[in-house]
């Protein structure tokens, strides 16, 4: 390669280093949409809802997430039953059976709460649409909770 082809490429290679290091730069620096805000506009794409019935769900949804987001809390908090067998080998089975108990009730009522937000979420929408959003979004939260029990069930057999 002649002195001239290899400054060329070496310019050349440098301003492709150059543009990936801009665009890694900016990438990591753009602001991120957290969940909440693309799945409100997911919500507002996939349910055509208009601007007015977009805000209001919208306002609910805010609410719903600070109850959620404290109802999140108290399950991080707890004494969870899978990791007792790692922490505390010397814990009797009536305590496991009452922590399970109230692991039950804490995501039972997290539960609860989710699906009462989402029947609020459909009665600010058109009858037709508010019925189509809980046919699919229920049924979700419903497998997801059986999921959840499967893996409750089958961590303590181990």
């Amino acid at each position: 390669m002649t002195p001239t082809g290899r400054i060329a490429a070496f310019v050349l290679l440098t301003a492709a280093a150059a543009g990936a290091a801009l665009w890694a730069t900016r990438e990591s620096l753009r602001p991120r949409e957290n969940a909440q805000e693309v799945g409100l506009r997911w919500l507002k794409d996939e349910y055509h809802l208009d601007d007015v019935t977009f805000e209001k769900i919208s306002a609910l949804h805010r609410d719903y997430f600070r109850q959620c987001d404290r109802m999140c809390r108290q399950i991080n908090e707890a004494d969870r039953p899978l990791l007792w067998r790692a922490r505390h080998r010397n814990r009797q089975p009536g305590e496991l059976d009452a922590q399970i108990t109230r692991d039950q009730i804490v995501c039972g009522d997290c539960e609860k709460a989710a699906t009462e937000h989402l029947k609020q979420v459909a009665t600010l929408m058109p009858s037709e649409t508010g019925n189509r959003f809980l046919e699919d979004i229920l049924p979700v939260m419903q497998h997801q909770r059986r999921l959840h029990d499967e893996n409750l069930s089958s961590n303590i057999r181990r």
